[in-house]
């Protein structure tokens, strides 16, 4: 699944009228300062939340200095982290339940952070789409639909649910995260062939540059998204309860919007892998949830927090 970091300054997920957008993918991170050794220092509080989460992992602590380097970076855009923040807040009702049910380290929530930025539209000039930047290839080798009618790439149920098949398929396959998170950003073919499955930190370097600085951009994210008060993040979100509907046979989209006396923009922000005149037979759709709708809601707040009702 070959992508990028996606540039976390991209389009905001519900700043206008929903339509599919290229997010920027920078390939470098040249023009982040990186600050010398023996510069700065990580307080006892956070040193122990890297022992902590690299643990859960299973992995090495990774090298301090560049966590740092990153958390430099993404406190240097701090509004688009926190708007990165606050879209995860959103997802997160949706997302934890789902890693939960597979097994795996709850911290794979955040993810989207550097995927994604959270931003559920986004699409990368290599194809890769939704949170999860997933590419069409991968995202049918998983079962998500992706056509004319549908993209379930955009579909964070259907979306989570693959990327955590896949991303335990390729901790089988490496028997590692580092490997498995390194497989993730530019698929396991291209982790196999350059590294041979050797440990990461020694063919890390073997590795594109975007690769090999995802875990410490991983470990980053995690620290800041662990205490954001502590570096002046503001992540809060207003709750918004939405109900989610499996389609039991075609339906025109306009009948659909209509019969759920919702407005067609807050139905777009919603449900952006629909993509025809038509929702078919089996397709998940997601609308507010009769007790928080009442003729009120007719765009998605930003950031609004969301708790899907089966």
């Amino acid at each position: 699944m070959k992508r990028g970091f996606l540039f976390i300054t991209s389009c905001l997920i519900f700043s206008c009228t929903p339509t599919v957008r290229q997010a920027i993918l920078p390939k470098t991170f040249h023009q982040i300062q990186v600050v010398q050794k023996g510069n700065y220092y990580f307080s006892e509080e956070e040193e122990k939340f890297i022992q902590k989460e690299a643990q859960a992992f299973g992995i090495p602590v990774p090298d301090r200095q560049e966590i740092k380097r990153f958390i430099d970076y993404y406190l240097a855009n701090k509004r688009s982290l926190e708007l990165a923040l606050q879209r995860a807040n959103y997802y997160m009702p949706i997302i934890k339940p789902i890693i939960q049910k597979h097994g795996l380290p709850e911290e794979l929530a955040l993810l989207p952070v550097i995927e994604s930025a959270f931003n559920n539209f986004a699409v990368s000039r290599s194809g890769a789409a939704g949170l999860w930047q997933f590419i069409p290839s991968t995202a049918r080798r998983y079962g998500l639909r992706v056509d004319q009618y549908v993209d379930e790439r955009f579909d964070v149920v259907k979306a989570t649910d693959a990327a955590m098949r896949y991303l335990k398929d390729l901790y089988s396959m490496f028997g590692n995260w580092e490997l498995a998170l390194a497989a993730y950003n530019c698929g396991e073919n291209c982790v196999s062939r350059k590294t041979g499955g050797v440990d990461f930190w020694i063919t890390k370097d073997l590795l594109p540059e975007e690769t090999r600085n995802y875990v410490p951009a991983f470990f980053a994210v995690l620290l800041l998204a662990s205490n954001p008060e502590k570096y002046s993040l503001s992540v809060n979100v207003e709750g918004l309860s939405i109900a989610k509907r499996s389609m039991e046979r075609d339906t025109p989209t306009a009948e659909f919007i209509a019969s759920s006396r919702i407005k067609e923009s807050l139905f777009r922000d919603l449900n952006p892998h629909i993509k025809g005149h038509v929702i078919p037979a089996g397709t998940y759709v997601y609308v507010p949830s009769e007790e928080k709708t009442e003729g009120r809601v007719e765009r998605l707040p930003n950031g609004a927090k969301i708790i899907v009702k089966e």
